[in-house]
């Protein structure tokens, strides 16, 4: 692995808009708002002037920015979306445990925190993020992550090429939003914004095409509006307040069948929801650290491949995937990695190592 940039460095790497830089000022990390790292290398690539207009943008970032845990350099790879409150390099480090441990190559697209490290009102900045979050679920607010999705489905399409995503918490807010965007734009492509006719044809023309190339994969899922077509999988731990009420889980799904915008996406969506292995109200049970562990195991118990997404994509639409269960999650013979605790939310106040 090659020694990471300073962060200075890194920053140099992306040519921002002028619009963007008084945000910057203030935001020191949201430079990388919607850019592409290489979590193994921590390299950042910058989109719009770099990664988007090669002549085959994914054979760059396959070559350039994914990063493949060692052993696993034939592997298949997702584009993932972190979620709240995570710099650059927390990112990247997060995403080399989870390549590692799902048997997976991994290009990060960023998803820029405003935390600061010396804030000037110290009150305000834990909530900065939560405020931001909020509005993006709202669809008042923008981001750079959301047209940058838009932009690679669309290239995707037009190549036949198959794209994966995966996203995490509020990482799953911005991809929705960016498939949504995706959509609108390929529709309007091919006709006009009144011509109701035609916008039918192409959206039949959307969900099918959709469903043969893009495949995404949702941790602590946050967000309700999916469009029809692309093949989902959800997957969350039961307790996960923030997906359980603001989010999408199969009771929504029948609850609201009535609805358009969860009528057209139910057939499409898997639900992968483990058993509580936390407190009620307990935060971790949101953590995709966690989640990514048992998930391992799953594919271990069902004699599957780790990390072979379209056999588990099979096994859970043929109803025959059998999770890891909350008593196995808590036997001895389940192997918790040692470190795990180092990645929980609350570090020094984790009650892993009295219960597992």
């Amino acid at each position: 692995m090659n020694a990471p940039k300073t962060a200075q460095e890194k920053r140099r790497a992306i040519r921002s808009r002028w619009w963007r830089r008084p945000l910057e000022a203030l935001f020191s990390d949201k430079v990388f708002d919607g850019q592409f790292q290489n979590p193994g290398t921590e390299q950042v690539f910058d989109f719009d002037d770099l990664v988007i207009l090669e002549p085959n943008p994914f054979t760059f970032i396959e070559n350039n920015i994914v990063y493949y845990p060692p052993g696993n350099e034939q592997a298949s790879y997702t584009i993932f979306i972190p979620g709240l409150e995570k710099t650059e390099a927390t990112s990247s480090k997060r995403s080399r445990r989870y390549a590692a441990r799902l048997c997976t190559g991994i290009a990060n697209l960023n998803n820029a925190t405003y935390l600061k490290q010396n804030p000037i009102l110290k009150r305000i900045n834990p909530f900065m993020d939560w405020i931001d979050a909020a509005l993006h679920r709202l669809g008042l607010s923008g981001s750079p992550v959301i047209d940058n999705c838009a932009r690679l489905v669309l290239v995707a399409i037009h190549r036949n090429q198959a794209i994966n995503f995966s996203a995490n918490s509020h990482g799953t807010i911005l991809l929705g939003r960016g498939l949504r965007t995706a959509k609108k734009q390929f529709i309007l492509s091919h006709t006009s914004f009144l011509n109701f006719k035609r916008r039918r044809y192409w959206e039949k023309r959307w969900n099918a095409i959709a469903h043969q190339f893009i495949n995404v994969f949702a941790f602590g899922n946050c967000y309700r509006a999916w469009v029809k077509g692309p093949k989902y999988i959800m997957v969350s731990i039961s307790g996960d307040h923030l997906t359980s009420k603001i989010g999408i889980e199969p009771k929504h799904v029948r609850k609201d069948s009535q609805k358009s915008i969860l009528k057209s996406v139910s057939h499409n969506i898997q639900f992968l929801i483990f058993d509580s292995i936390f407190e009620p109200g307990e935060a971790e049970a949101h953590n995709i650290m966690y989640t990514i562990e048992l998930l391992r195991q799953s594919f271990i118990k069902n004699n599957l491949r780790v990390g072979d997404f379209a056999a588990l994509y099979q096994a859970l639409s043929q109803g025959r995937l059998k999770l890891v269960t909350a008593a196995e999650a808590k036997s001895k013979t389940f192997p918790w990695p040692k470190d795990i605790e180092a990645y929980s939310y609350s570090a020094t106040n984790s009650a892993l190592t009295s219960r597992y």
